[in-house]
């Protein structure tokens, strides 16, 4: 077709019907090509639509990521003669191969500068940080493609920790904008930190004695331990929690997770294992100073030499020591006995064993408070022992003394386990009834009549009187005791052997 129009418009004599034949064909040229076109576009199309990621990856053309790093993190990530070395930088090799990615490095001075540079825009990634809540608010994040622990380093001497529960009021060096002072200042708040611009600078502050305790990533602090040959630095224990390192990515520049990811899945194994034992390749070199354990062997044969002539004088020292701490026993037993004696005297009458006056008020009292708080009413009873032969004159206290204990056992035999039973002066006994109504300690008081005035010791020689009284509102004890009184005269006026309740 291409020939015939060479030769059609290479003729120098043109008719009408060659003109018009021309013109067909071109048409028929102009529609074949459109439709070809059209054929192309609509193949690519649906081939990218089809696609798997890694065809996708194929059709999509590189795309230039800008990054900051952590410059002083080695060997996880730095910067040496301004190119970024570290385990971080062989990630992303791998990851700019498999994504078809190109990372461009932003250099900056410290850490905190990297997190101030992603979160402004002025660089696209972080490359390797743990997640966070403050961290969320600027950044998306990745899955986590390399995990290790933090550990706490302290001088030589210092104890174990059991982590930051472990420090105590130990000031903690940490390196600003890490996620541990975030970490720290929510769940341990108490503990006083230091911030520092690197690792490094911070474990040589550490050496000075500026604070006590360091929290640093184990491969980074192992490095800069040897690097800086610490002798006096030792790592003391883990530092909660581990990181579990991402890429975080401005939230300006979100696609590009789902790239990062795709990439991060497909990183070998076997490639992640050649990374970490490539940089965690420590050697740690010992030196034997014979001095000091020469030095060290003199003073323990002389300290053995000490104990050794120091021995009896010792054993006889722990003697004398036992022998005093066998006496201090006997003394402490006997002191606590008779405090318990004390006690017991205190609250309570020498010849009856029943409580005594100042008991009885006391707990007449607690009832008071109980009856204004709860309103549980309380009921007092007082029992009086009277000589039948009365001439006006007190019988002399040891003739009264068994007929005191007899209505001492009367009472404890009669009353309930919730009563409280006191002699409260010479013949007179009170008995509280907590919670109890005038009329049930109506009934307790005439069983107690009936006990104590059918004993054969008082039957003859003794006459009782009873008052009983039912505490009222706003009452103090000097009231409810006197209105009781007045109950006890009544039943004396109507001739002893009734129970009188006061109005």
């Amino acid at each position: 077709m291409i020939a015939f129009l060479l030769f059609t418009l290479n003729t120098s004599r043109l008719s009408l019907s060659s003109l018009t034949v021309l013109g067909v064909w071109l048409k028929k040229i102009r529609k074949y090509l459109f439709g070809v076109v059209l054929f192309l576009g609509a193949s690519v199309f649906s081939a990218i639509l089809k696609a798997g990621p890694e065809q996708q990856a194929a059709f999509t053309p590189s795309e230039e990521i800008t990054y900051c790093i952590d410059p002083n993190w080695a060997p996880y990530e730095a910067i040496r003669n301004g190119i970024h070395v570290g385990i971080s930088a062989q990630y992303m090799r791998l990851i700019a191969e498999i994504a078809d990615l190109e990372f461009t490095l932003v250099p900056t001075e410290s850490w905190q500068q990297s997190l101030e540079y992603v979160q402004q825009g002025k660089c696209k990634v972080i490359p390797m940080l743990n997640t966070s809540d403050y961290r969320k608010q600027f950044l998306d994040f990745s899955i986590p493609y390399f995990e290790a622990p933090n550990v706490l380093v302290a001088k030589a001497g210092t104890p174990m920790l059991q982590g930051y529960s472990g420090v105590g009021n130990r000031t903690v060096g940490i390196v600003q904008g890490y996620r541990q002072v975030e970490y720290i200042s929510r769940h341990y708040p108490g503990l006083r930190l230091k911030l520092m611009p690197s690792e490094e600078e911070g474990l040589k502050q550490l050496a000075n004695d500026e604070f006590d305790v360091m929290v640093g990533s184990l491969m980074s602090v192992n490095m800069h331990i040897n690097n800086l040959k610490l002798k006096d630095i030792n790592i003391v224990g883990y530092a909660e929690p581990f990181d579990s390192l991402a890429f975080g990515v401005n939230k300006s520049f979100g696609h590009l997770v789902d790239k990062l990811n795709f990439a991060i899945e497909r990183i070998p194994e076997s490639r992640k294992v050649e990374i970490y034992k490539q940089w965690n390749n420590v050697q740690i070199r010992y030196s034997r100073n014979y001095t000091v354990m020469i030095l060290s062997t003199i003073i323990m044969l002389i300290g053995l030499l000490w104990l050794i002539s120091r021995n009896r004088h010792v054993g006889a020292y722990k003697r004398i020591i036992n022998q005093k701490n066998e006496e201090i026993s006997a003394l402490q037993a006997t002191l606590l006995e008779k405090n318990r004696t004390l006690g017991f005297l205190s609250a309570h009458d020498t010849i009856t064993g029943l409580y005594n006056r100042n008991h009885m008020i006391q707990r007449a009292e607690e009832e008071i408070s109980r009856f204004q708080r709860f309103q549980t009413t309380a009921s007092l009873i007082i029992l009086e022992l009277t000589h039948s032969h009365d001439d006006g004159h007190s019988l002399e206290a040891s003739s009264l003394e068994e007929p005191l204990k007899v209505v001492a056992t009367q009472c404890l035999n009669t009353v309930r386990e919730v009563d409280v039973v006191s002699r409260f002066s010479g013949e007179q006994f009170i008995i509280l009834c907590p919670q109890t109504e005038v009329g049930a300690a109506k009934i307790l008081a005439d069983r107690l009549l009936k006990c104590v005035t059918s004993h054969y010791l008082l039957t003859d020689n003794f006459k009782v009187a009873i008052g009983m009284s039912e505490l009222k509102q706003s009452e103090e004890f000097s009231d409810w005791m006197e209105r009781t009184m007045k109950a006890l005269y009544q039943s004396k006026r109507h001739g002893f052997g009734s129970v009188s309740i006061a109005p």
